[in-house]
């Protein structure tokens, strides 16, 4: 066998390659992008060696988990937690932070997850290092579809990073399709679809139902839950909307997450006079969330197109899933993806209070049903969307690129 053929069977089978992602969303951030990021840089250090490179979001003496192959690499950018809201600054440093890094490094592949770090590799312009990114689905239609000044640049340097990079990774297939609408997308065989994962020891966690007397309610309360930012986009404000319609006093809901709508949000449920049925319980710790999953009965997942963004998929509905419980999701998200009607979940109309009503109304008078689709969504989890199945297919990116 000649040197270059055992390089090239070195590459493919022992593959100790120099990965480093970057994101502008990485734990202890909460948010999908973070989740799967943390998860994405866990699978890849089983054979490579993956760099983090992130912001600290004015959180000091973060204690990141290291692995052996896993390094995390951090910035304390200008405005602390609040560095989103000024643009120019964001990209101008994220830029600087990316070059430097880039330059110690040297890595053989730079991977870019999120809008922003789209942008600053668009910015930075590198072609002599291979590049992989991850779009989620929202970048799509809040960027390449707005023709605002602001986004009119966006979309030059989101263009050269998806030009410059060999491969793009799809989270849905509603995110595959817009993006092969759209004409930023030049090689469609470059677009891989690869989902995320449900962690299996998420899955077998005991059940744990004692925060449903903790938070008041009885065994013939209807418990409905939504783990998520809290954003238009993903929807609470029209459940509230929804319940607001149902005089059942027995519909409860659980808000789990935190956002600049929150005490809009806190503020509606008041207006419709339903402080004793809505509770907003702030962020939680991942290690807890299966707990509150086990005290509801259903889950909701409104998502809706917001400032032009739309859902990818979401990792919370799998979490929900993986929990046996039936999913109610958005149609043209990636969340319906996740939805087999009347069988794991239901499929409703984000954008319409009455069918959100309705579909609330339609899961409270078939409880027994209910449980059948739980059943059936932990099912569909494990068959479709498992961790290995995951962990498979980004190994094997690197083996393509």
């Amino acid at each position: 066998m000649s040197i270059d053929a055992l390089i090239r069977f070195y590459l493919k089978y022992n593959i100790f390659m120099s990965i480093l992602i970057y994101t502008h969303e990485y734990p202890p951030f909460k948010g999908g992008i973070a989740t799967s990021t943390e998860k994405i840089a866990k699978i890849l250090s089983i054979k490579h060696q993956v760099y983090v490179c992130c912001p600290t979001h004015g959180i000091s003496n973060i204690k990141d988990l290291e692995l052996k192959n896993l390094k995390i690499i951090r910035k304390n950018f200008l405005g602390g937690k609040n560095f989103k809201k000024i643009p120019l600054s964001q990209y101008i440093q994220g830029l600087n932070f990316l070059k430097k890094t880039v330059k110690e490094i040297n890595p053989e592949y730079i991977f870019y997850l999120g809008e922003e770090a789209e942008i600053i590799g668009g910015l930075l312009n590198n072609k002599k290092i291979k590049q992989i990114v991850r779009i989620a689905g929202s970048g799509i239609t809040s960027v390449l579809e707005n023709n605002n000044i602001f986004s009119i640049i966006k979309k030059k340097y989101m263009h050269r990073v998806y030009k410059n990079s060999s491969q793009l990774i799809a989270v849905s297939k509603n995110t595959r399709e817009l993006m092969l609408k759209s004409n930023y997308f030049d090689n469609p065989n470059k677009i891989k679809l690869i989902y995320n994962g449900i962690d299996e020891e998420f899955i077998e966690k005991k059940v744990n139902q004692s925060i449903r007397q903790q938070l008041g309610h009885s065994d013939k309360d209807f418990v409905l839950i939504t783990v998520s930012r809290i954003l238009p986009r993903k929807g609470q404000d029209n459940v509230i909307k929804a319940l607001s319609k149902i005089p059942n006093k027995d519909i409860k809901y659980i808000c789990i997450g935190s956002g600049k709508y929150f005490d809009n949000f806190i503020k509606l449920a008041k207006k419709y006079n339903l402080e004793d049925r809505v509770y907003f319980l702030g962020e939680m710790d991942r290690a807890n969330i299966h707990k509150f999953y086990d005290c509801s009965d259903i889950s909701i997942l409104c998502n809706r197109t917001w400032n032009k963004k739309i859902e990818g998929l979401p990792n919370v509905g799998l979490e929900a899933m993986g929990r046996s419980k039936a999913l109610i999701g958005s149609k043209g998200t990636g969340t319906e993806e996740l939805i087999k009607d009347k069988v794991n979940g239901l499929i409703v109309n984000g954008e319409n209070v009455d069918d959100i009503k309705d579909k609330i109304l339609y899961a409270y008078n078939n409880k027994k049903l209910v449980k059948e689709m739980g059943t059936n969504a932990l099912k569909f989890v494990k068959e479709n969307f498992s961790d290995e199945q995951m962990k498979k297919k980004y190994l094997d990116l690197f083996n393509e690129s």
